[in-house]
This record gives structure tokens, sequence and C-alpha cells, in this order.
């Protein structure tokens, strides 16, 4: 039996990040180097002390749309820790609103082995969680990190809100009549809750080169001039929320107008919104083309980068086109018209029932809030951008 008296030079650098933790790293198995004498030691938290080279994670897992608005804390991040690297773990059905975007050093798709491995490996000097989903502050607490923006949990499954905007965050989150009562953006209390000096950031909508290629091409192969202005409408609302969408009656009235005047309307969606799509196509208008159901994400965008002007209810597209600094008119009823930003380019209409705002899935009345907003209306409110 061989012992060694002394261990003293076999102490182990466990914040190394070249220690994968339950087994010897390559530079002691290949040149038994230990770790006091070794000189590739790397100190996960090594830039700690260094305000501009901040490692910095965001846990955003979804919705779609929420993961896009959510972008424009990265020009705030930037500005702030201007050497900092960002991570990003995200659902892989909401990833594409992230791709391309160059100020995300790494994207983690949220499945269990892979995101379980990453946060084990590494170490973040802030991690920002402005998700209530369990998912999401359980990867929270998970993280190796010395500092929380928004929310996570304790050992007794508490929320912990990192300051007093993050707890009045988590009210209105808890009571729709506190959500119904608010006057502002979620940029702006999403720039309150990660300390951010200013609540403008514009949120990333990346375009792609091949997607904008293929853009053009549908312009080409539709005889679409683009020195016309083009108006695009987005008809649907996604399967999880109904009540957002306008009457299909409500789409074909407003294209119809536009149509005898001479515009291009462009009908922007997704396989969710087929059955809206069909029927307004159904109506035979000249110049209301189909952008297609089946774009990529890229290409959905790229789409939304032709219109002059984008109508639609509270969706993904609408925060795509503020992103691309369209003229947005947006249409409400069951969600918040003050919590959405359209930064000044557009405007939002919202029903006159009083039940607006109820943030229900359901309804049983009659005619809904979304039924109360009329036609002629919208087309007064797109008329002005073209």
């Amino acid at each position: 039996m061989i012992i060694i008296k002394n261990t003293d030079s076999f102490e182990v650098f466990t914040d190394c990040s070249k220690f994968k933790l339950d087994r010897p790293c390559v530079y002691q198995k290949y040149n038994n180097v230990t770790c006091k004498k070794c000189k590739n030691y790397s100190k996960l938290s090594a830039n700690s002390a260094n305000k501009n080279n901040k490692r910095i994670l965001i846990v955003k897992l979804g919705a779609m749309g929420d993961v896009l608005r959510t972008t424009f804390i990265l020009n705030g991040l930037k500005e702030i820790y201007s050497k900092s690297e960002i991570s990003w773990i995200v659902d892989i059905k909401n990833a594409a609103v992230l791709k391309g975007n160059n100020l995300i050093d790494r994207v983690i798709h949220n499945n269990y082995d892979n995101v379980i491995k990453y946060l084990a490996n590494e170490f973040f000097d802030i991690v920002i969680n402005l998700d209530l989903a369990f998912e999401s502050l359980s990867l929270t607490k998970l993280s190796n990190k010395k500092k929380v923006l928004g929310f996570t949990l304790d050992d007794r499954r508490n929320i912990i809100t990192s300051n007093n905007y993050a707890k009045e965050w988590l009210k209105a989150s808890a009571y729709d009549k506190l959500k119904k009562a608010n006057t502002f953006t979620y940029q702006y209390w999403m720039s309150k809750i990660t300390e951010l000096p200013k609540d403008n950031y514009e949120i990333i909508v990346p375009l792609q080169k091949k997607s904008i290629e293929k853009a053009e091409k549908f312009l080409k192969d539709n005889n679409i001039n683009n020195n016309k202005k083009i108006i695009g409408i987005n008809p649907g609302a996604g399967n999880m929320w109904k009540l957002k969408k306008w009457t299909p009656k409500g789409f074909i009235e407003t294209a119809k107008y536009f149509s005898q005047k001479g515009y291009f309307v462009l009908l922007l969606g997704s396989t969710h919104d087929k059955n809206e799509i069909d029927l307004i196509l159904k109506e035979n208008m000249s110049n209301v083309i189909s952008t297609g159901i089946n774009n990529t994400i890229p290409d959905f965008f790229a789409k939304i980068n032709l219109c002059n002007v984008v109508l639609c209810g509270d969706t993904m597209a609408l925060h795509a086109a503020a992103g691309l600094k369209k003229n947005i008119v947006a249409l409400f009823g069951p969600t918040s018209i003050n919590e959405i930003e359209i930064y000044s380019k557009g405007v939002k209409i919202q029903s006159n029932k009083n039940c607006v705002v109820c943030y229900k899935q359901e309804c049983n009345l009659a005619d809904t809030c979304m039924e109360a907003i009329t036609a002629k209306d919208v087309i007064k409110a797109v008329k002005q951008y073209l």
C-alpha cells in the first residue's frame, strides 16, 4: 500500500475552468501537472473585479415574442459593461429570434443535459432572470453566480426579488387588477429591474442576408412595386391568446379598402394563423398576397421589413416590427395597451369595452372586446402612414 504523507502539493483548484470536477484535467492527465504549478489555471471568476468584463447570463426561455422584446436590454448591458460576455438560455422552439444577434456570445438551448452541465461548469458575475415561471426560477437558483437581477428562489420555494421594481412586477403578475392599473411599458419595468440607465433601448431584430434576398425575390415574383407603400397585416395571435385576435371581418374590410386604393397588402403569419389568412384570401382581393405560413423566423423578419406599416394585435409580429422601426397600428383588448412599447412609431388602438385588460383566455360575452374595434378606426390609423 502506497501512502503519500504530504498532500499539500495536491491542492485542487476547483474553480478552474479547465477542471471538469469529477476527473483529472488534461494538463494533469497528460503532463502530470498539479494545480499549484499549472500555468493554464483559469479562474472562472477572474474578471469579477473588472467592471467591463462581467460574465452575464440571461434566463429567458419563452414565449417567442417575450424573448424577442427582451433583447432590448442587451444594448443597455453593453453600455454599462462594454466588454461583457453574454450568454442566454432559451427554449429551443424560441431560439430562432436570437439567431444572428451579435450582442450574444452564446445561446444555450434549454434541454436538461445541456443546460445542467452548462450551469454546473460556469460562473457568472450576474444572472438576469425576468421570468416568474418555475423552470426559469429554478435555473437561476442552480447557477453559480455573484448577483441576481430579477427573480430567483430561496430554499423554501419563496421568490426572491432583486429590488423594489422586481417586487412590484411580481405583485402585478399575481393580481390582474394591478396589471390593469399599470401605466408603464415592459421596457420601463425590465430596465429598472436590470438596473439599466434608461428604458428606450431598441429591440434587436437581426436580418439575415439570405432572407433579405428571398424577400426581394418575393416582391419580384409577385410583381410588387416597392416604390408603392406596402401594408403588412398579421391577422392572428397564436393558439394561446385567441382573444387577442381582431375579427376576420375587420381585417377583410380593412384589406379591401386599401386594395381598392391600389396599395399592396401582405398577409403575415405562421401556421397558427392559417384560418385567418385563408378567410382573407378567399375574398380574392387584388394586391392582397400571402407571404406564406411556413417561413423561417429570419424569413418572417425579412417579410415584415418589406412593409411600410404593420397592422397587428399584441403579437410577436408587433415586437419584430418595432425592432425594425416600422410604423405600427396595434390593436388591444384583453392585454395591457400601456405595457407594449412601439417606440413612438405608430398608433395603439384599445377596445372601448369596460372589461379590457382582463388577461382572460376565454370570454363568455356575446361580443368580445376585440369585436368592438371598428374597421373605420383602423383604416383611419393606417392611412396616417401612407
